[in-house]
């Protein structure tokens, strides 16, 4: 009797290796063909320790810089915001788009995914990828959705990146690997079982790359800038003292001797010299240049150009404008939806379209979206002006769909279909109604 897994692997029609090459051009080129998978090989090996030591270096980042790790944390907060949702608007059949909608609605309950995203895109920017496994149950039902250890998980495709043999898609092992070939206990995943997610992924690379893969040399002129200066003021900012006492060296002695207590007590707020001879104490300052840190600030601020969240916005604030603040916010707003994008296109409809194949239903026989909602609160201001400017765009004749869809965007808790007009969706179409009967 098969197993769910051969099962399923059927179901997606993937279980069948590639067909070898066996023409006569094989033989005639065997040679070259066995130099170009030594230098593959080689270079498979290398790529993987450069990726392990660039995603070792952005973990001592996140570990052991507040700034970093508030940097991945904000991004990841705020692109989730209050969550999304996946709305099915049209399919081969109206029975077609209602079970895949029911589908949706209950793939997104049982995984709690609006809660298990903001960790996954967090960890996404750090290590540069995520491999989360498709757990399904006899029932067809996709019931888990886990990220495994980005280090102990290999992608083995080839060259161009695809899967020679999509039932052994990738491997995992129990300890880091270096890359050349599987070892005996590894644990393979068929292409289906593996939702890999790469962040800031380019056509010439197996892998994701980290955030902040490129500011891992200004961190480290950053940590040791810091250091220098920590140790600089901890020497060199304390105030001291020149005591002369005009006698012999046996008169100094006698001099410390007698004002030991005053002497030793740094934290003293007040001390008291005694002397019987004629003499003075003068006082030096200390570094009066300890404040002059631009180098520094330099390297932290390449260190930011690295991540997607605007420096002034987590920290060094000081001295910034409105407009500045402004120009940031926009920029900022303009990053999360390209984030919200891939969220959706790495996660969210690879997870989805699976769930909906195991259910019989085509993803291209579907027309959906995702819509993400807002995360902040909204004031009685807010809703005043996104009242007044959805009347203004009815005014103007922007088509009613469009209308409901800006709405939504704004209101966290409501979606487009609670704001159709009354005639079409019921007593959930109040709020449209009323907005209708508001002028400007």
């Amino acid at each position: 009797m098969a197993s769910l897994r051969d099962t399923i692997s059927k179901l997606f029609g993937r279980t069948q290796p590639a067909v070898a090459d066996t023409s006569s051009e094989v033989s005639a080129v065997s040679s070259q063909r066995s130099a170009q998978s030594y230098l593959s090989i080689a270079e498979k090996f290398r790529s993987e320790t450069e990726r392990a030591n660039i995603i070792k270096q952005c973990r001592l980042m996140y570990k052991t810089d507040p700034r970093v790790e508030k940097m991945l944390t904000t991004l990841a907060r705020d692109t989730l915001g209050n969550g999304f949702v996946v709305k099915v608007n049209n399919a081969s059949s109206p029975v077609s788009a209602s079970k895949a909608q029911d589908e949706a609605d209950a793939l997104q309950s049982r995984l709690s995914l609006n809660q298990k995203l903001e960790r996954y895109v967090r960890l996404s920017g750090r290590d540069g990828d995520s491999f989360l496994q498709v757990g399904v149950a006899e029932d067809l039902n996709i019931t888990s959705f886990t990220r495994k250890p980005t280090l102990n998980v290999h992608r083995n495709s080839n060259n161009a990146d695809l899967f020679g043999d999509p039932s052994r898609a990738y491997w995992m092992a129990d300890t880091m690997f270096g890359g050349m070939e599987a070892p005996k206990d590894a644990i393979w995943f068929a292409e289906w079982e593996m939702v890999h997610a790469r962040w800031q992924w380019d056509e010439e690379s197996r892998y994701g790359t980290p955030m902040m893969g490129s500011s891992t040399g200004a961190f480290k002129r950053v940590t040791e800038g810091e250091i220098d200066v920590s140790v600089r003021r901890k020497t060199r900012a304390g105030m001291r003292y020149h005591h002369v006492v005009e006698g012999s060296a046996a008169d100094v002695e006698a001099y410390k001797e007698i004002n030991k207590a005053a002497l030793d007590n740094p934290l003293s707020a007040q001390a008291d010299f005694f002397s019987n001879k004629p003499g003075g104490i003068t006082a030096i300052s200390g570094d009066a240049h300890l404040s002059e840190i631009e180098d520094v600030r330099h390297h932290i601020a390449t260190m930011f150009t690295g991540g997607d969240v605007p420096m002034e916005l987590i920290a060094y604030g000081e001295g910034l404008n409105r407009d500045i603040l402004g120009e940031k916010k926009a920029e900022y707003g303009e990053i999360l939806r390209q984030v919200r994008e891939w969220v959706s296109d790495e996660i969210i409809k690879p997870l989805f379209e699976r769930q909906w194949l195991l259910k019989g239903i085509m993803p291209e026989g579907l027309k959906y979206k995702i819509e993400w909602r807002r995360a902040s609160s909204l004031t009685a201001q807010d809703i005043q002006a996104i009242t007044s400017a959805a009347v203004q765009m009815r005014l103007l004749g922007v088509p009613e769909e469009a209308i409901q869809a800006v709405l939504a965007n704004y209101l966290p808790g409501v979606d487009a279909e609670m704001l159709l007009p009354q005639g079409a969706a019921g007593d959930t179409g109040r709020f449209a109604d009323m907005l209708k009967g508001i002028s400007v």
